[in-house]
């Protein structure tokens, strides 16, 4: 049948207009799957402690008596030890190949000269992309001719402590040293403290005092009966022979708490390495002395002098230091950012404890005066505001001086 042009016409705008008409399919949004850092199941997944070195082919002597180690977890963050500082940060493993993020955070206490030169050469061959490898209890990690090997580590034998005989109330309030259990030459000592002792816990999880002859104050937990005591700073005053010696035990054993009882009229602690060691107290009445207002503030850096020598500061480089009232120090050192604690014991002395920092790559003349600041700053034995000008004068030994101009 023959269909007349007209016709055909209409057939041809009808079939426009109904598919016009239709609504066309909806397509549903691509959905992204996170690409996973690390594999699940992977065995590079756990707590492992440096065994041997090898850098650009040369062979490494670790030092006797520092422990690296690194904690590869399952969601791709890394931790560990250099064997002087703590580090974190993260991690990504894409079959046999490792990559450790070069942002890393770390503490940064200062160590002879040899375990610093240990921990810089191993971060520098745990940074580069690498292969790994697990074959039974050991990882090796290879970098070109960098290598390291680790092994898991040997679990501690649990110690025996003194059991509780009554449930722990809180230590919370003021507390004075009558007697301290330590060890000596491998033997345990029992001795009562000769002048004061004494110990704040706040309930602001601080705990702060007077050492015999500095001040200190530390971070602490408590659970049921448990203890744990963090990040002990100090000032660094000597008073020679007898005293400097009890100090040293006192806040050994008390860094390293594991439980406490409090019975209200006796507070013990007893240490967690060492069974038998601990510290015993009787209420006291001591309280937590203000920081003076002189030193809180900000403070932009604006003299140095290394070793009797005047450094000259970078116009580019802006370098601060915040203190604050409850006894925290932050600021910019020149590239990176950090922050740490700090303790005042009579009118001049300061100590800073451990500072955490970024890790990010600072080229000169930052890194250099970065470097210079902190080595000065992590050390820090006395501080001064003058009645002049105002300024603050930090001081880390014979020639070492750092001078800030407050800015608010």
């Amino acid at each position: 049948m023959r269909i007349s042009p007209l016709i055909a016409s209409g057939i041809i705008i009808l079939a426009l207009m109904v598919a016009g008409c239709t609504t066309p399919a909806t397509q549903s949004p691509a959905t992204t799957t996170a690409v996973p850092t690390v594999p699940p199941g992977s065995p590079i997944v756990g707590s492992w402690v440096l065994e041997s070195m090898v850098s650009a082919g040369s062979p490494v002597v670790l030092v006797p008596g520092t422990t690296i180690s690194a904690l590869f977890g399952p969601e791709g963050r890394i931790s560990g030890s250099d064997g002087c500082n703590q580090y974190s940060g993260t991690y990504m493993v894409s079959g046999s190949q490792l990559q450790v993020s070069p942002a890393l955070a770390s503490t940064m206490m200062a160590c002879p000269t040899q375990i610093m030169d240990q921990a810089t050469t191993y971060t520098r061959i745990l940074l580069v992309p690498a292969s790994w490898q697990v074959s039974g209890d050991r990882l090796t990690i290879q970098a070109g001719q960098s290598i390291l090997v680790y092994v898991k580590p040997v679990p501690t034998p649990a110690t025996t402590v003194p059991p509780v005989a009554t449930p722990a109330a809180p230590p919370i309030g003021s507390w004075d040293l009558t007697s301290m259990t330590y060890m000596s030459g491998g033997s345990s000592v029992t001795v009562m403290p000769a002048g004061v002792i004494n110990a704040i816990f706040g309930q602001d999880g601080k705990v702060q005092g007077y050492a015999g002859c500095n001040d200190y104050s530390a971070a602490y937990t408590t659970n049921g009966s448990s203890m744990a005591v963090s990040g002990t700073v100090k000032t660094t005053q000597s008073c020679g022979g007898q005293l400097d010696t009890q100090e040293r035990a006192y806040l050994g054993v008390l860094g390293t708490a594991a439980r406490f009882e409090n019975i209200g009229t006796q507070l013990t602690i007893y240490d967690a390495q060492t069974p038998g060691s601990k510290l015993v107290y009787k209420p006291g009445t001591a309280t937590v002395s203000p920081i003076p207002t002189a030193i809180v503030g900000t403070w932009t850096l604006i003299g140095m002098d290394k070793t009797g020598t005047s450094i000259t500061l970078s116009p580019s480089v802006m370098t601060t230091a915040i203190f604050t009232a409850d006894g925290k120090v932050s600021g910019n050192a020149g590239c990176n950012q950090y922050n740490g604690g700090y303790v005042l014991t009579g009118a001049s002395a300061i100590g800073i404890s451990p500072l955490a920092t970024t890790k990010m790559y600072c080229p000169d003349p930052a890194g250099r005066q970065e470097t210079n600041y902190l080595t000065i700053f992590q050390n820090a034995a006395t501080w001064e505001v003058s009645d002049v000008s105002g300024k603050l004068t930090i001081g880390a030994g014979t020639g070492n001086s750092l001078l800030y101009q407050k800015t608010s």
